[in-house]
Order: structure tokens, then C-alpha cells, then sequence
């Protein structure tokens, strides 16, 4: 992986998550310019600083390095009175399915409480 595609990485995961370079700057004590060097792949990152980033971020390294936004961005529809509308999935199919079940369990636990009242 080169500088320029790790940055690239870090700053798609950034801005999807809601940082501004300034706030990840703040957070892991650089200076914003060092987060756009990184970014821009004119640097190359600490491993200290990477770790940092990633906590911040709430990723782990590996997400950082293998990002595909091909799975972050699911699709992309158009309202109907034609605004944009993005979708961004990056929750395991089997974690829904789970938290699914578990919504239908509550529902009819709370079906049957609604019936004995």
C-alpha cells in the first residue's frame, strides 16, 4: 500500500465518520497540517499515530488499510422531489439478522403483556 492510498483511506473513513482534519488533529495532539500531509500521502504516518487514528476513529488498523467504499456505500437514490440520498451500510448481514430476531422476540413479549392487561 502506498502513502497516497493510505491516505486516501484514512481520509474516506474520516469523513465518514463526521471528523474534520482539524478535530482528528485535536484528539491525537498533531498539528491539522500533519493530518493533511498525511491524507495528501506526502507522509507517511507513525505507527503510534496510526494506532491513534484508528482508535479515534473506531476502526481498526486492518479496516484502515483493506477500506473499500464500495462496501460503505451501498447505494445511492434520489428523493423524490430530486435531492440526493445516501445510504451507508457497514453492519454484518448477521448482526441484522440477529438484532432483527431479537426486535420480533421483544415485540411479541411485549404483544403478550399488552393482552394480559
Amino acid at each position: 500500500m502506498t502513502n497516497i492510498e493510505l491516505g486516501e483511506n484514512i481520509r474516506k473513513i474520516r469523513e465518514l465518520k463526521g471528523f474534520t482534519q482539524q478535530n482528528l488533529a485535536d484528539e491525537i495532539k498533531v498539528d491539522q497540517k500533519t493530518i493533511s500531509r498525511i491524507e495528501k500521502g506526502e507522509i507517511s504516518p507513525k505507527f503510534e499515530t496510526l494506532v491513534s487514528i484508528s482508535k479515534i476513529l473506531s476502526v481498526n488498523i486492518s479496516q484502515i488499510l483493506s477500506f473499500n467504499e464500495s462496501l460503505i456505500f451501498n447505494n445511492y437514490n434520489q428523493y423524490q422531489q430530486g435531492g440526493n440520498y445516501n445510504a451507508y451500510i457497514n453492519t454484518e448481514i448477521e448482526k441484522v439478522e440477529e438484532l432483527y430476531k431479537q426486535l420480533l422476540k421483544e415485540k411479541d413479549e411485549v404483544i403478550a403483556l399488552l393482552k394480559k392487561k
